[in-house]
């Protein structure tokens, strides 16, 4: 048995291209359980025993180099880094013409390289050595493109990539990391040939496959798109991450029915309560209230709360706020789900322009939760609805975390308030350290659009915000009014048209809509766009808008 694994252990170091004599005489006993035992710790993700076990193999077997690299490995997991580094210089002096000592000396160095710069030459140089004793192994390739990243040298990762991929054409790393570089430099026909080449040599890659979705959407090729990323959704399962995506390029592709078959395939016992209220959320944007109901139904076969919250949002959206009162209301405190139902109601007070009612909601829920953002938000907006633009602006100067998303969320108070200047000075500077926050971007892109200021930059934060987040009716608003302020009534009205039918029930969107057709020589038909905006019975700043823009057509 001994004698057995001896040749195995010297056969494994021989495929993976070890050019000098590697000991073959049998391991020791002692030396072989206590490799075993190492190897078997390092399985239970207990480093530390594994480097105390491979510490003694190492000395019982010294003459083995793989076993020394497996202890040098066990130490670097367990943050004993010094140690490593000090294994693997010994090794180097003993093995240098071992591929796998290389390996491991350029995993190791990398570990460090961003506290000790100078180790990050030396990685450089192990890996690159890794390579040349054997130039079949991804893995070199691979961690020397990565250090050469964090080195700030693209160029020199996509060529030790482009290496990789043509020394090792089964590479599956080698052609997605190749992909994700042509990408990043803009050269999407190069990425979506290596991203179909990941998913020849393995198709159920998910990524690779989401990936040349997405890529494929930005080339304007939507229908693929929307095939690959169904494709992605059935080989996984189904989830629902997944299926939101899926969810929103059918949207872009304009395909309301595709979106509706989605929404009906995910109404069904394999999705969860979360899932199943999200499905219900999006039937509700897409004006599908009745159907909304039949979800929340649903729901309450596993969460009869969360059922009661749903009906209550969708009573919400059809502008039934009493009666999304009453069964938010009906939630008890004792319920997981009761911070979720006071937020409904909160939300509710706010449509029905009750901001003293949604404060009177807020004032206990504020005083057991003191740091929840989302309430504190809640507040910050009844105030500036209730007209006290310095409460308002109090609370929102005192919201904390993340520097883009309190930047939203004041800029967000703040045009609430009618300083849409503002609101503007908040989010610029935000974005310009967190460039892909989609709400952030679609604001100061519809503010600047809306003010009809700096025109291109408007253009410029709409168009990341829709290459981010494709379908959504919301951006597509702002995007089609952008195009009115330009001028272009006739591009408008085919954009707010989509935004509208995605979301019929979302006033803005049809009086932009009606501006937009007034704009191009129908009056006709914008008069009964508002008198359908008008029936949704809007807050004042929006009827206000609806009556000038009536104002202009007689």
């Amino acid at each position: 048995m001994v004698r057995r694994v001896a040749w195995i252990l010297a056969l494994t170091a021989a495929c993976h291209g070890t050019p000098t004599p590697v000991s073959i005489a049998p391991l020791p006993a002692d030396a072989y359980a206590h490799y075993l035992a190492g190897k078997l710790a390092m399985y239970r993700d207990d480093a530390e025993a594994a480097s105390r076990e491979l510490s003694v193999a190492a000395a019982a077997a010294p003459d083995q180099p793989m076993i020394t690299v497996e202890l040098a490995r066990a130490l670097a997991k367990s943050k004993q880094d010094l140690a490593a580094r000090d294994v693997l210089a010994k090794a180097r002096v003993k093995w240098p013409h071992h591929a796998q000592v290389w390996l491991a000396s350029g995993e190791v160095l990398e570990r460090g390289s961003d506290k000790l710069p100078e180790l990050r030459k030396q990685a450089l140089d192990a890996y690159r050595r890794a390579i040349k004793l054997e130039s079949t192994d991804e893995r070199g390739y691979i961690g020397l493109a990565r250090v050469q990243l964090a080195a700030g040298d693209p160029k020199g990762a996509e060529k030790t990539l482009r290496s990789l991929v043509a020394k090792v054409p089964d590479s599956v790393d080698g052609h997605y990391r190749l992909a994700q570089r042509l990408d990043a430099n803009g050269d999407r026909e190069a990425a979506v040939k290596e991203l179909r080449a990941v998913l020849e040599w393995e198709p159920d890659h998910l990524d690779a496959r989401m990936d040349l979705a997405r890529t494929l959407r930005r080339q304007g090729k939507l229908a693929e798109a929307v095939a690959q990323t169904r494709s992605a959704f059935d080989r996984a399962g189904q989830p629902m991450d997944i299926a939101e995506e899926l969810y929103w390029v059918i949207c872009e592709a304009d395909d309301r029915q595709g979106a509706i078959d989605l929404l009906t395939l995910l109404d069904d016992d394999r999705s969860d309560v979360d899932a199943l209220a999200r499905v219900a959320q999006l039937q509700r944007g897409l004006g599908r209230t009745p159907e909304a109901r039949v979800v929340a139904d649903h729901i309450k076969a596993l969460d009869a709360d969360e059922s009661v919250i749903s009906l209550a949002e969708t009573d919400l959206a059809e502008g039934l706020t009493d009666a999304a009162i009453a069964k938010a209301s009906s939630v008890r405190e004792s319920s997981e789900r009761y911070l979720e139902a006071r937020a409904v109601v909160v939300n509710a007070h706010l449509a029905a322009r009750q901001p003293a009612k949604a404060l009177a909601v807020l004032r206990p829920l504020r005083a057991a939760h003191p740091d929840d953002l989302a309430l504190a938000f809640a507040e910050a907006l009844a105030h500036a609805d209730a007209g006290d633009a310095a409460a308002a602006r109090a609370i929102g100067d005192k919201l904390t975390g993340e520097a883009i998303v309190i930047a939203w969320l004041r800029a967000r108070i703040v045009e609430r308030l009618g300083d849409s200047a503002g609101a503007l000075k908040l989010l610029e500077p935000a974005l310009k350290s967190s460039p892909d926050h989609v709400g952030a971007l679609n604001l100061a892109g519809y503010l600047l659009a809306d003010r009809k200021e700096r025109l291109d930059d408007a253009e410029r934060y709409l168009a990341r915000a829709r290459d981010l987040q494709p379908g959504d009716p919301a951006i597509l608003d702002s995007w089609g009014w952008l195009l009115y302020q330009r001028g272009r009534s006739r591009d408008a009205v085919r954009a707010l048209d989509r935004a509208y039918r995605f979301a019929p029930r979302e006033t803005e969107i049809l009086v932009h809509l009606a501006a937009a057709w007034a704009a191009d020589g129908a009056p006709g038909h914008a008069r009964e766009l508002l008198d359908r905006a008008a029936a949704q019975k809007p807050a004042p700043d929006v009827m206000r808008r609806i009556d000038a823009l009536r104002q202009t057509l007689r």
